[in-house]
């Protein structure tokens, strides 16, 4: 005897079920089973956007940030790359990659820090920093619930707050000047196996800098749901 197996079709708007209840397997529009990760299903459901600082231009040529309080430290009034969300949304950060270069001093330590604001999300005029629109993963999926600024130049709007040190990358140049080397570079690659569930507002910073002035990109990675998709009780 053959039995037709059925599954609801569940890409568009992944439903949460609560404690205990029942629901049929899930499968994409294309009928396929959902194996991926939460990761990917938020991506097929068009809930996961990336920003970036930097860029490439029409020529191919490499657009770094200096990063900083005018590139001699980092400040958190001037922060790289800051993405939020108001009340009512989670959002998670999934990935964050950023690289730096600059020429080793005598004496020079250079970092690259990715926290956390539980309390806020990002303000700014526009006037300190880029307004950016993040992107959706899903061509056409919907624009992002919050907001974005990017290569911060002055001190913005409100200075965020470091609640949860997300990220944490540092080197100290000064054996690398001292070995003759014209150049140095620092990577980060963020991508956690338990990432934080932040609650809205809120607001994830990327911010670089050194005792000497250092350049770099970077790009940004985050889930946003509603909040009924976490509840807490």
């Amino acid at each position: 005897m053959i039995t037709d197996i059925k599954a609801k079709t569940v890409q568009v708007t992944p439903v949460v079920t609560g404690e205990g209840d029942m629901d049929y397997a899930k499968m994409t529009k294309l009928g396929a089973l959902f194996t991926a990760d939460w990761r990917q299903q938020l991506i097929l459901a068009g809930r996961v956007w990336s920003a970036k600082v930097g860029g490439v231009t029409a020529s191919a040529d490499i657009l770094p940030v200096v990063g900083g309080g005018v590139g001699t430290t980092i400040d958190i009034d001037q922060p790289e790359l800051v993405i939020g969300v108001p009340a009512g949304y989670y959002m998670i950060c999934v990935e964050a990659m950023c690289a730096v270069y600059n020429i080793p001093q005598s004496a020079g330590i250079t970092n690259i820090v990715l926290f956390a604001d539980r309390t806020a999300t990002c303000a700014d005029t526009g006037v300190s920093s880029t307004i950016t629109v993040p992107v959706n993963l899903l061509d056409g999926g919907p624009t992002f619930p919050g907001t974005c600024f990017t290569a911060g130049s002055a001190n913005i709007a409100a200075t965020p707050v470091c609640d949860e040190l997300l990220d944490y990358e540092t080197m100290d140049t000064a054996g690398i000047a001292a070995s003759g080397q014209s150049t140095m570079s620092l990577k980060m690659d963020y991508k956690p196996e338990a990432p934080s569930i932040l609650k809205g507002p809120c607001q994830v910073v990327l911010c670089f800098g050194g005792i000497q002035a250092t350049s770099g990109m970077g790009v940004v990675k985050v889930a946003v749901v509603p909040e009924s998709y976490f509840p807490v009780s």
